[in-house]
């Protein structure tokens, strides 16, 4: 065992003499990628912030109103379901002091089927307007990365788009061709 110790501590320096060092691999970004990467997790952190950094101002009210629209009918929908479930519950317990005068538009109570049924419905409404709060959320990430993108890309003269109709040496006959050429110089 004294001597497994042994040569362990003296063939220590061998182990540290022969590490190399290993350079970091990542490459550096270019200033591009970093502002895109910043406008990213602002408009991660900060719902709009993107936008706002991408100079794009008319798109905050239309982000905002979006995710409040979500978040009221979030809150809506839930007051609504538990409304229905307390009337629900009043109507399945034992208890006959407990009486559900949950009623319609018209004066109708509503049967022990329509409240079960319209507890299911306002948790399903609610169940959507979570998602669709989460669909706005990321879909304005993702636009401010977009944007952020769209920035640098580079929108000089020297992009040109021309339809022709298609010509082919092969057809000696008068045949009308129906296409569109595309090219991109």
């Amino acid at each position: 065992m004294h001597q497994l110790l042994l040569i362990a501590l003296l063939s220590l320096p061998l182990w540290v003499v022969c590490q190399e060092k290993v350079e970091d691999a990542t490459p550096e970004l270019t200033e591009s990628q970093i502002r895109v990467r910043s406008t990213t997790r602002w408009a991660a952190i900060i719902p709009g912030s993107g936008q706002i950094i991408n100079k794009k101002y008319w798109k905050v009210p239309i982000v905002y109103g979006t995710i409040g629209t979500s978040v009221y009918l979030i809150l809506d929908n839930t007051a609504k379901m538990n409304k229905f479930k307390q009337a629900w519950i009043y109507e399945i317990d034992d208890d006959v002091n407990t009486v559900s005068e949950l009623t319609d538009d018209n004066g109708v109570l509503y049967t022990l089927s329509d409240l079960e049924n319209n507890t299911y419905l306002f948790r399903r409404y609610r169940d959507f307007s979570y998602l669709a709060l989460a669909g706005f959320y990321l879909l304005q990430i993702v636009d401010a990365n977009v944007d952020a993108h769209l920035r640098f890309f580079d929108s000089n003269d020297d992009l040109s788009f021309s339809v022709l109709p298609p010509y082919s040496k092969f057809i000696t006959n008068d045949v009308w061709q129906v296409g569109i050429n595309l090219k991109l110089r």
